[in-house]
Parts: C-alpha cells; structure tokens; sequence
C-alpha cells in the first residue's frame, strides 16, 4: 500500500498489538487535503488499520464494515503516533485507536463479520 506511515517500533501483547508510527511530512495523503493547512484524511487512517489487521492477522479480510468511528482530533505531517490494534476474543471485531501520550486522536472498530 502506498502512502504508508514509518513503523518506528512494534510491540505485541496478549491483548493485541501496538505499533508506534511516524506520518511523514511528504505522505501522499497530505495531497491536496487541505492545502496550506494539511489534515490526514479519515479514510487514509481506516485504511491504514485494516492494512496492518491484515499484515499481522493472517486471513483478515480487507473490506470490513465499521463501528463506533471517532475522528477526535487532526492527525497533521510530522506526527508521531501510536496505533492500538486490540482484536476481540472471537477475532471478528478489532478495535483500533491512534493516540499519543496524552491523547486520543481517532478510534473506531473494524467488523470483519460483515463487509463495508
């Protein structure tokens, strides 16, 4: 997938997974959205859980439907972030969360029972 964040480090746990992420300046999703003041896109940080559910769950599919989606607040270029994977006992549903130390800037779940 193109337009990938830098995984700086990955921690994996009984719960789930943890994958600290840099949003490079130059990421094509900044393009265009918006210009002189540039947001990552909604759907480029979905797109970006499902890709790495996929990568570290075998046999995830790619096309789940979606849950409980909060955008809290504007993840701009140069963050640096954690991505909280935690998948559910049953491993249908997979809660994701983007925050910082201090903050939470985006979560929702992904359903893989039922496609988008």
């Amino acid at each position: 997938m193109n337009g990938l964040p830098t995984v700086l480090a990955r921690r994996t746990e009984a719960g789930g997974t943890e994958l600290e992420l840099r949003v490079e300046e130059d990421n094509s999703w900044f393009e265009g959205h918006f210009p002189g003041h540039p947001i990552l896109p909604g759907v480029a940080q979905i797109a970006w859980a499902v890709y790495y559910a996929a990568e570290l769950y075998a046999g995830t599919p790619t096309q789940p439907g979606l849950e409980q989606v909060k955008f809290k607040r504007p993840i701009l270029p140069g963050a640096q972030l954690m991505l909280r994977l935690t998948r559910a006992a049953d491993g249908a549903r997979l809660r994701y969360e983007y925050r910082d130390a201090e903050q939470s800037y985006a979560s929702g779940v992904l359903d893989f029972r039922r496609r988008a």
